[in-house]
């Protein structure tokens, strides 16, 4: 007996020795750049000028063809005047109507290029919320320090950052090593069809391949992760697939007062309230733990003692982690019910019933592997309908000359944060690109707390002027430090 208590307490020593090792070697991967010395920024003069985008209304709906295409084109006359070094020196191509390509020639014709992606139309405010805004949507209203309006987060501060930037160095004599794409779609909150995808088609076509692509995507959050108190710069390396499954049950109609067992109604809550309690299993991903590998050194050392040695917590931190919204977008497939018909009256029985329901696809799963699912939990009784599916992208390496040109950005504009690579659970422009660039990445240089990213697409969207400037300034960063 004293044997096998002798044994149990070495392994015990040993298993702590383990874990306190992993714990004290799990550091940070933080690093000190130096920005670009001497840059001057006109904050004031770009406020105005994202002012002046904001107040276009290239607003996309459901419909793209009901879209007013006039904002559209006022837009790109809107970007020659107010960037006249940029249109005198780069050259421009109008694609699929009213997207924009740019390229800025570097020195070097052996260096493969870079494209920078940004998209000009944003949604729509939804109706009846306009007296809820400080200031009118689209008003591009420049008060309080900030710029208010649709747009100014999603996604015109990413287009007129990129330009204040290539302006700007104009005026300094600067050509790049390498050259630049500059490739602004306007149609990415539809899919873009008419935009990403034609300008990435006529990539193709001219044998056009990229070192890294960068579009919107994770911004600096503050406050976002629990038990981190400097700011995070989420890099987005991949996105999550996209789904909207119809269930539909159908039944015998009739009175109300004779009612068969399962009304169709009755059918689809049943399927619905299935898929609800049967999601789709958490996973510690390969992808969610390179972003917990950036970030847990970060935190205080209880949580970076399990962050350290999840092949032991593994558990409880799915647990945990899943108990937060974001935590468990992070960690499988979403699924979520949207929408719900069925019914005319409420002493009549429904002859059918439908529900919708949205899936965020995790990247290690596929959209044949969800249908799957949903076929297995719903039942035969209930038809499946996708309205839209698309499958997740590919992922990008983060040990990669485009992860690091960013990071470096990064570090030189924000210097208290730590950088880490993540999944966004949204849908870029991004994807378009994967034909021709193995490097892609999806990162708007803004920081904002946790509350702020709600105005995106919701009300009361803004950006501040320091914002602006930081934004500004990471581009001129990305385009002096190459290669």
């Amino acid at each position: 007996m004293e044997y096998w208590i002798y044994l149990l307490v070495i392994a015990v020593i040993v298993l702590a020795a383990v874990v306190l090792g992993r714990t004290l070697t799990f550091r940070t991967r933080r690093y000190a750049v130096e920005p670009v010395a001497g840059v001057e920024i006109d904050v004031d003069g770009a406020a105005e000028r994202l002012s002046g985008a904001v107040q276009l209304q290239t607003v996309t709906g459901a419909d793209p063809s009901q879209a007013d295409r006039a904002p559209f084109a006022q837009f790109i006359s809107y970007l020659e005047r107010s960037y006249p070094a940029v249109h005198a020196t780069l050259e421009r191509e109008i694609v699929g109507g009213y997207s924009l390509l740019y390229r800025w020639k570097g020195r070097d014709e052996s260096l493969k290029p870079v494209l920078f992606s940004a998209h000009i139309d944003v949604v729509p405010v939804e109706e009846d919320t306009e007296q809820e805004w400080l200031y009118p949507p689209f008003s591009g209203a420049v008060a309080g320090g900030f710029v208010w309006g649709r747009g100014t987060l999603d996604v015109k501060i990413q287009i007129i950052a990129i330009l204040e930037a290539v302006e700007y160095l104009l005026k300094q004599n600067f050509t790049p090593a390498r050259d630049f794409y500059f490739a602004f779609g306007h149609d990415e909150e539809v899919r873009g069809d008419e935009g990403a995808t034609r300008l990435s088609e006529l990539f193709r076509s001219r044998g056009i391949s990229f070192e890294y692509v960068l579009d919107e995507g994770g911004c600096v959050t503050v406050g976002g992760i629990s038990g981190l108190d400097r700011p995070v710069a989420l890099v987005g390396i991949g996105e999550k697939g996209y789904a909207d499954i119809r269930l539909t049950a159908t039944g015998e109609g009739g009175h109300a007062s004779m009612p068969p067992r399962h009304t169709a109604a009755g059918i689809i809550g049943g399927a619905v309230a299935a898929l609800e309690k049967r999601q789709r299993p958490a996973r510690i991903s390969p992808f969610l733990k390179e972003m917990l590998a950036y970030i847990g050194p970060e935190m205080g050392f209880g949580k970076r003692l399990i962050l350290a040695n999840l092949w032991l917590f593994g558990g409880l931190f799915k647990l945990v982690f899943a108990s937060s919204r974001p935590g468990n977008a992070l960690l499988r497939t979403t699924t979520a019910v949207t929408m719900l018909e069925g019914g005319s009256r409420p002493n009549v029985l429904p002859q059918k019933a439908s529900a919708v329901i949205n899936f965020r696809i995790a990247p290690w799963e596929s959209g044949q592997e969800l249908l799957d699912h949903i076929r297995a939990v719903a039942g035969e009784k209930i038809a499946i309908e996708p309205l839209q599916l698309y499958e997740p992208s590919r992922i990008s390496p983060v040990n990669s000359s485009g992860f690091k040109a960013v990071e470096e950005a990064v570090y030189a504009v924000f210097p208290g944060a730590v950088t880490a690579p993540y999944i966004v659970m949204a849908g870029t422009d991004a994807v378009k690109y994967e034909p021709v660039c193995s490097q892609i990445y999806r990162f708007s240089p803004f920081q904002i707390n946790a509350a702020d990213l709600d105005r995106i697409h919701g009300t009361n969207e803004r950006i501040s002027l320091e914002n602006i400037e930081r934004a500004i300034r990471f581009f001129i960063e990305l385009l002096k430090r190459e290669p």
